[in-house]
């Protein structure tokens, strides 16, 4: 998974420069819509969170992308107004989506914000976490 990560974390803050600078935000929305739908297949933990609207706030590149919760899944929407919102650096979301560095040390060190409805946050967080821990086996199998 080193491998994974090592390529993820060295390539994904330059494509995002580049693709926050070329793509619309409802673009990058929608691919991080898809992504995050993918890794959260057949898991209903979002169910209780319908209508929910989450906004994700880059701050190096700055980027603000927003998603409402239907049916168990993100769906692209405008980033304002929002119900939760998550701020902070491109590296500290790509060291949670990673999971090389503890979400709870990323938000006591100031390196992620959370505005709003904080459970929703919290919610959200476990949902990946778990998807995230169901697929690296599946991850591991296919890299060298």
């Amino acid at each position: 998974m080193t491998l994974l990560s090592d390529i993820v974390s060295q390539t994904a803050p330059r494509a995002l420069d580049i693709g926050a600078k070329v793509l619309p935000p409802p673009a990058i929305a929608l691919a991080g819509a898809l992504v995050a739908n993918a890794l959260l297949a057949s898991n209903h933990s979002l169910d209780a969170l319908s209508g929910t609207r989450v906004r994700l706030e880059v701050t190096n590149p700055h980027l603000a992308i927003g998603f409402v919760i239907r049916g168990g899944r993100l769906w692209p929407a405008p980033p304002t107004p929002w119900t939760t919102c998550v701020r902070g650096e491109l590296r500290s979301f790509l060291a949670l989506l990673l999971q090389t560095e503890d979400a709870d040390a990323l938000f006591f060190d100031r390196r992620l914000c959370v505005e709003g409805d904080t459970g929703v946050a919290l919610q959200l967080r476990h949902a990946l976490e778990s998807a995230i821990y169901r697929h690296k086996k599946r991850l591991r199998a296919l890299l060298p």
